[in-house]
């Protein structure tokens, strides 16, 4: 493979400059607004001329020339965990436009970018129209394809989107191939080099230690081996009767509430609507138009039938919930024909409630702190060092004022391994 230089844009923790570096490329230019990140790429890589606000890049002055443009541009605009505005986001909806004008500029012969599988259906297809037609006009025949780590034996299970694109006067894609996707039943947690004596303090909170020994007494004294459903729990519904299909508790009148059952079946009372739903209905419940979406009308309507199949052991449980945040009243069990214990699944304690993966994988990797990933069997969260593992990042020299930072940015960063895949048969592929 002929070396070339590559510019790595919304750098991040530096994926896609570790991926080329492995591959024999020298980086050139990079660019990363986050002011902890930044200096921790800067530390990496000390060579390469970096740059915060890519905005304020002169694309002619700024810019060396480059034969591969990278970059993971922002996702939040895409993804579900944000409000998909797509474009329309004033903050980060037009990074995509100052990649058109770099690729405009300075004419790489290859791009490759990485976005969440989102963006390919926002907007009804739209917005992935108006990406892929920009590139096109620009003479380049472009691929795109939603890989994840855990199916090149990685244990990390994070769906994203990988866009490759060639000059087409330079022959295009014509012999470019996706990766070769292996055998997943082969990829196992184990895989990773746990760290015995870790530096951080990664035990879980008292709070969050009595939440696991609940739920994991839930699933350990489950009546029905097979029991469990995969939709997400959410034990307010046992007992309750108030409308959902046809209506919202906001839009049924009071005198009918007053004859209805709240959270935990509880009885429902009081004068003033507003203050009956606040004090007797679920937060998720709490909508105020006429109709719900039809994704929280199946989700109840499943929770209100698993409360019927099992009212007994439900109604002998639900009081072991009393006094937990209402998040932790909630359970994501996905983990069908595995063993009804928690202790050697991996958790995550989410705003959606705690999420309970098989033991063979961890699931996505969050930027949120608090939804960091327990190990049971570890009696802990995990380490820094493990996170970078999960995205084949285990050469990243990460300093101890820098792990707050650098694990968030980890739930961002493109996976070092399955961008070398892509790279290499791009680049190899001309």
């Amino acid at each position: 493979m002929s070396k070339i230089k590559f510019i790595d844009l919304y750098a991040g923790l530096g994926g896609f400059h570790q991926a080329l570096e492995q591959l024999g490329h020298d980086c050139v230019f990079a660019s990363e607004s986050n002011v902890i990140i930044n200096n921790l790429y800067a530390q990496n890589f000390p060579d390469t001329p970096l740059t915060g606000d890519i905005f304020s890049v002169i694309v002619e002055k700024d810019i060396p020339k480059h034969q591969l443009l990278c970059g993971g541009f922002p996702c939040q605009p895409f993804s579900r965990a944000g409000k998909q505005l797509g474009f329309k986001d004033e903050k980060k909806g037009n990074h995509f436009f100052k990649i058109i004008e770099i690729l405009k500029f300075h004419e790489p012969e290859y791009l490759l970018l990485e976005n969440v599988e989102t963006i390919v259906k926002h907007d009804g297809g739209n917005t992935f129209k108006v990406i892929q037609d920009l590139i096109k006009e620009l003479d380049y025949e472009i691929d795109f394809k939603v890989l994840s780590p855990h199916e090149f034996k990685i244990p990390h299970h994070r769906k994203r989107l990988f866009i490759v694109g060639r000059k087409i006067k330079a022959g295009g894609l014509k012999k470019f191939e996706w990766p070769e996707k292996m055998n997943i039943e082969e990829t196992t947690i184990n895989s990773l080099f746990f760290e015995k004596d870790p530096e951080e303090k990664l035990k879980i909170q008292p709070n969050a230690k009595k939440v696991f020994d609940i739920w994991n007494e839930f699933v350990k004294n489950f009546p029905d081996t097979n029991g469990i459903p995969g939709h997400p729990i959410w034990a307010h519904e046992w007992g309750a009767t108030y409308d959902y299909e046809s209506r919202t508790p906001f839009s049924t009148p009071t005198e009918d509430l007053l004859k209805m059952k709240g959270s935990f079946g509880c009885n429902i009372s009081g004068a003033e609507k507003e203050e009956i739903i606040k004090e007797f209905i679920p937060r998720y419940a709490t909508y105020k138009e006429s109709k719900f979406p039809q994704w929280k009308i199946n989700y109840i309507k499943r929770n209100r039938e698993f409360y019927n199949k099992y009212k007994e052991y439900l109604d002998a449980f639900k009081s072991r919930l009393d006094g937990l945040e209402f998040s932790y009243q909630k359970f994501e069990w996905s983990c069908k024909g595995e063993s009804y214990t928690l202790e050697d699944k991996i958790i995550q304690f989410r705003q959606s409630g705690l999420r309970v993966s098989r033991p063979n994988w961890a699931p996505a990797l969050t930027t949120v702190k608090t939804q960091n990933i327990y190990f049971p069997w570890l009696d802990r969260k995990m380490s820094v060092r493990e996170a970078s593992q999960l995205q084949s990042m285990q050469g990243l020299k990460i300093l101890p004022d820098h792990r707050n930072g650098a694990y968030k940015a980890f739930g961002n960063a493109v996976n070092v391994e399955v961008v070398k895949l892509i790279a290499k048969n791009l680049i190899n592929g001309k």
